[in-house]
C-alpha cells in the first residue's frame, strides 16, 4: 500500500494519549501514503464533563483552516463541529451535510480522491459520510464493544451490524469481537494492538526512571493508561491496604472520580504522560497492572498495554479478563491472573517476592513475546490484506451502465433529499407558529396609565426604505392623548428625508385637535435607537417629565424598552399595545417582511448588548 489516499474516521480525537489509532495513521504516512484523520463525531449525547472536549474543539477548528489542520507532512486532521445528538435525524441531516461538504470540498482541493477508508464509528454519521466519499475500499477497525461501554451507546447495536455487513473488510482486535463481526461480516480479520518494540528497547538500555517514580518508595507496582470507569478501584484500594510497603504508582489521564484513590498514603497519580516518556515508566515498576473490572465492555478489549509491560520484560498481573486468558493460553508464563480480589493481590505478592519470577530467563521469555506482537508486524498484515483486496476489487470492474445507474441513483437521492429539506424548512418558517413565537417575544404589551407625556420614536422597526411605521404611529398617538394618558407629544424620528416625518405627524395631529402648544418635535436626526432615547431623555428632563406612554413599531418594542431602561432608569416607561401590535393568538403563517424585521430585531439586539447599549 503505497501513494494510497486514506481517510481515518476515529472514535477520539487526535490530542488524546497514544492509541491505535494514532499508530495507524502515522504508519500509513510514513509507509508512503496520505491520511485524512476524521476526529470523534461522537457516539453518544454530551455530558457535563465534555465541555472542555468541545472548547478544544472549537479553539482547534478557530486555529485551522475551517477545522482541517496538517499535523505532520502528509497528515492532515479535521476538527468538525457538528451537533452532538448521534442518533437524531434532524441533527443527523444537519452534520451529513455539513461534514460530508467539508470532506468533500477538502478532498478536491488536496486532489484527494479514491481513498481507502478506515473507521473506528459505526455511527450513522460516519456511515453516511462513508456513502458521500467516492472510495477504493471500507474497512471497519472494531477495536471494542463501543456498544457495551455505557448505556448511553446501546443505540449503537444495530448500527454496527449494518457497517458489519457492508463494509468491504472488518478488523477486529479479540476473539469476542470477532465472534460477533463473523455473523454478519464476510471478511474478518484479526489485527489486536501491537507494541512499538524499538521505543521500549531503547528504554531499557538507555533510558533513566523519571525523577517522580524514581523518588518513591519501593517496591512500585505500576499501571499505566485512562484513569476510567473501568478501572476496579476497591481492588486497587484493598491491595493498597494489603501491601502498604509498596508504593502503587498510576500514570494516565483521569476521566473518572479519583477521589479515593487519592486518600490512599500509598497511592500516587503521576498523571499524564507523553507515549515516548511510557517506557521509562515502565522501567521503573517492579510489578505492572491490567485491573480492569470484569464487564462484557472489558472483556472484549485486548489491552494494548499488555505488550507494552511485556516489552520492558515486567511481570504482569491482569483481573480475569476473556482476552488476557486467551493470551497466557497462546503465551504460558507471561501474564499472572487474579480469579478474584483475594487472588490478584496473592499474586501481586508472589510477582514481588518469588525471585523465580524476576529470573533472567522469565524476563527474555516476556520481551520475546513482546517481539512477537509489534505494531510492525501487525501493520504488515494489514498492509497485505489491504493490498489484496484492491487487488480483487480492481479485478472486478463494474460496467459503464452499472456505474452510470449507480451515479444518477445517487443524484436522484441527493436532489430528493436537497428537496425534502427545502420544503421541511418553507413549511418551519412559513406554516407554523414558530416565527410569531419568535417574534412575539420582541412585543411589549404594557397595559396603558396616565403620565408625563407620549413619545413617538417613528423612524424605528422597519428594514425597506418605504416607511410606511409613522403613519401607524401618528393615529397611536391621537388616540392616546385624546384619551387622556397625556398632556403632551414627543416626536422623534431615525430618518432624514426632504418632508421630515415628524412635520408631516405634527400636521395629522393638529389636524386632529392636538394643541400645538403640546407637540414637541426633535428636529435632530439621530443615528440609533440609544442615541435618539439620549436625545429625548434630555428634553424630557427639561420639562420635567418622568414618565412616558412609548410609541414604536411593535417588534422594536423589546429593544427600545432596554435601551431606556439602560440609558435613563429614572424615567418610567410604559410600551402599550399599539395599531399593529400582532395578536396574542399563536398566528400559522409569517410574511418575509416579517422574518425580515424580526431577524433584524434580534440582530440589533445582539449588536446593542456587545456595545454595552442595553
Amino acid at each position: 500500500m503505497k501513494n494510497k489516499n486514506v481517510v481515518i474516521i476515529s472514535s477520539i480525537d487526535w490530542s488524546t494519549h497514544w492509541q491505535m489509532h494514532h499508530q495507524l495513521a502515522t504508519s500509513i504516512v510514513d509507509t508512503g501514503n496520505r491520511v485524512l484523520f476524521v476526529e470523534n463525531t461522537g457516539a453518544r449525547a454530551p455530558r457535563l464533563a465534555d465541555i472542555g472536549r468541545m472548547r478544544e474543539r472549537i479553539v482547534n477548528w478557530v486555529k485551522s483552516v475551517r477545522g482541517f489542520r496538517e499535523v505532520q507532512p502528509g497528515l492532515t486532521v479535521f476538527s468538525p463541529l457538528f451537533l452532538p445528538f448521534p442518533y437524531s435525524r434532524v441533527a443527523g441531516a444537519i452534520n451529513r451535510f455539513i461534514l460530508s461538504r467539508s470532506v468533500k470540498q477538502w478532498i478536491r482541493s488536496a486532489h484527494f480522491h479514491n481513498p481507502v477508508i478506515f473507521t473506528f464509528l459505526p455511527t450513522p454519521l460516519a456511515q453516511a459520510l462513508i456513502k458521500d466519499v467516492d472510495s477504493a475500499l471500507v474497512v471497519y477497525y472494531c477495536v471494542d464493544n463501543m456498544s457495551g461501554s455505557s448505556p448511553d451507546v446501546q443505540q449503537l447495536v444495530p448500527w454496527e451490524n449494518i457497517l458489519f455487513r457492508e463494509a468491504d473488510l472488518v478488523f477486529v482486535t479479540s476473539e469476542a469481537i470477532r465472534e460477533r463481526a463473523e455473523k454478519h461480516a464476510e471478511h474478518v480479520y484479526s489485527f489486536p494492538s501491537g507494541v512499538d518494540f524499538s521505543k521500549f528497547a531503547a528504554a531499557l538500555e538507555h533510558a533513566f526512571i523519571p525523577d517522580d517514580l524514581a523518588e518513591l518508595p519501593r517496591p512500585i507496582i505500576g499501571y499505566v493508561g485512562a484513569l476510567s470507569g473501568v478501572l476496579d478501584q476497591n481492588l486497587l484500594l484493598e491491595m493498597a491496604s494489603k501491601i502498604p510497603n509498596a508504593t502503587l504508582a498510576l500514570v494516565g489521564p483521569s476521566f473518572a472520580d479519583m477521589r479515593a484513590l487519592k486518600s490512599a498514603p500509598n497511592i500516587k497519580l503521576l498523571g499524564a504522560r507523553d507515549h515516548n516518556e511510557i517506557p521509562a515508566y515502565l522501567k521503573g515498576f517492579d510489578v505492572a497492572l491490567i485491573p480492569y473490572l470484569k464487564t462484557p465492555f472489558t472483556d472484549s478489549v485486548y489491552s494494548c498495554k499488555l505488550n507494552e509491560y511485556l516489552a520492558i520484560g515486567v511481570p504482569v498481573v491482569s483481573t480475569n479478563l476473556r482476552e488476557v486468558r486467551a493470551f497466557s493460553a497462546r503465551y504460558p508464563d507471561t501474564v499472572a491472573i487474579g480469579q478474584d480480589t483475594s487472588d490478584f493481590i496473592v499474586k501481586v505478592k508472589q510477582a514481588l517476592d518469588d525471585p523465580s519470577i524476576r529470573s533472567q530467563s522469565l524476563t527474555e521469555r516476556r520481551i520475546g513475546v513482546a517481539k512477537e506482537n509489534t505494531w510492525e508486524k501487525r501493520f504488515e498484515g494489514i498492509v497485505e490484506v489491504i493490498d489484496r483486496h484492491l487487488y480483487l476489487k480492481s479485478q472486478n470492474e463494474v460496467s459503464w451502465k452499472e456505474s452510470l445507474t449507480k451515479y444518477y441513483r445517487r443524484s436522484f437521492i441527493r436532489m430528493v433529499r436537497t428537496i425534502a429539506i427545502i420544503c421541511a424548512f418553507y413549511l418551519l418558517v412559513f406554516n407554523t407558529p414558530l416565527f410569531w413565537f419568535i417574534g412575539d417575544q420582541l412585543v411589549v404589551r404594557h397595559l396603558p396609565r396616565k403620565v408625563d407625556a407620549i413619545v413617538v420614536f417613528s423612524g424605528n422597526g422597519e428594514t425597506t426604505y418605504r416607511n410606511d411605521s409613522y403613519q401607524r404611529r401618528a393615529l397611536d398617538a391621537v388616540r392616546f392623548y385624546k384619551q387622556g394618558y397625556a398632556p403632551s407629544i414627543f416626536l422623534s424620528s431615525g430618518r432624514n428625508q426632504n418632508i421630515s416625518e415628524v412635520e408631516v405627524i405634527k400636521l395629522y395631529l393638529e389636524d386632529k385637535g392636538v394643541a400645538t402648544s403640546a407637540i414637541h418635535i426633535l428636529y435632530k436626526f439621530p443615528s440609533s435607537t440609544s442615541e435618539n432615547v439620549q436625545m429625548v431623555t434630555q428634553q424630557l428632563r427639561h420639562e420635567g417629565d418622568h414618565s412616558i406612554l412609548f410609541l414604536t413599531s411593535p417588534y422594536h418594542g423589546r429593544r427600545a424598552l432596554w435601551t431606556w431602561r439602560k440609558q435613563a432608569p429614572d424615567i418610567v416607561v410604559l410600551t402599550p399595545a399599539v395599531v399593529d401590535t400582532p395578536s396574542v393568538d399563536p398566528k400559522w403563517t409569517a410574511s418575509v417582511d416579517q422574518i425580515r424585521i424580526i431577524t433584524y430585531e434580534y440582530a440589533a439586539i445582539a449588536y446593542n448588548w456587545m456595545q454595552g447599549r442595553l
